[in-house]
């Protein structure tokens, strides 16, 4: 099928297409907004899901995890929180409250993707006490919050980069002045 299929890499992109403020936020300012609002997270969010899998399945077999997958999850989960209380905090200042007064946002899917954005803070957050003792009674408590706080970043981050993938015209957004190929999050926030 897939060599019979017509050409899905050809046709219009994203010329002149709106674009949602989480894919402009990542656009600005190569690549250093990319590391720090994508790549940092994702890469704490998927060091501690695959830390927690072999850790998982350790429990289930006859030996214990290496102590070192431990010691990358621990990490990993004590400077995920930080790391989001940061971003949330920087964005909600810069971006979410000046796009809400100023009416900036761009339709359904802009304020889902930012907010869904957003909301992958708290599962994060939640890790981060669990790593430094500050929130369960038990081991197996804490374990178990620990996997599900995982299993909801991933949910919602999957959630933010969909709709933050889509044109906001497709849940009904219809821009005032022609779309900009260059997507400048100050001036969209004041815009």
């Amino acid at each position: 099928m897939a060599l019979i299929a017509p050409d899905l890499t050809s046709g219009s992109g994203m010329e002149g297409m709106p674009m949602t403020h989480y894919m402009g936020l990542l656009a600005v300012r190569q690549p250093w907004n990319l590391l720090l609002f994508m790549a940092l997270p994702v890469v704490l969010a998927e060091t501690l899901a695959i830390t927690e899998l072999v850790m998982l399945l350790a429990r289930r077999g006859d030996r214990p995890a290496p102590g070192w997958v431990t010691k990358v999850s621990h990490w990993a989960g004590l400077l995920a929180g930080p790391v989001w209380v940061f971003i949330g905090l920087h964005l909600l200042i810069t971006a979410v409250v000046p796009l809400t007064v100023h009416g900036g946002w761009r339709g359904p899917a802009d304020v889902i993707a930012f907010l869904s954005y957003l909301a992958g803070g708290l599962p994060l957050l939640v890790i981060s006490l669990l790593e430094a003792g500050l929130l369960g009674r038990s081991e197996a408590g804490r374990r178990r919050l620990h996997v599900a706080m995982v299993a909801v970043f991933l949910v919602v981050a999957h959630v933010a980069m969909i709709f933050g993938m889509l044109d906001p015209a497709v849940m009904g957004y219809t821009p005032t002045a022609p779309a900009s190929t260059q997507h400048d999050m100050g001036s969209a926030c004041r815009a």
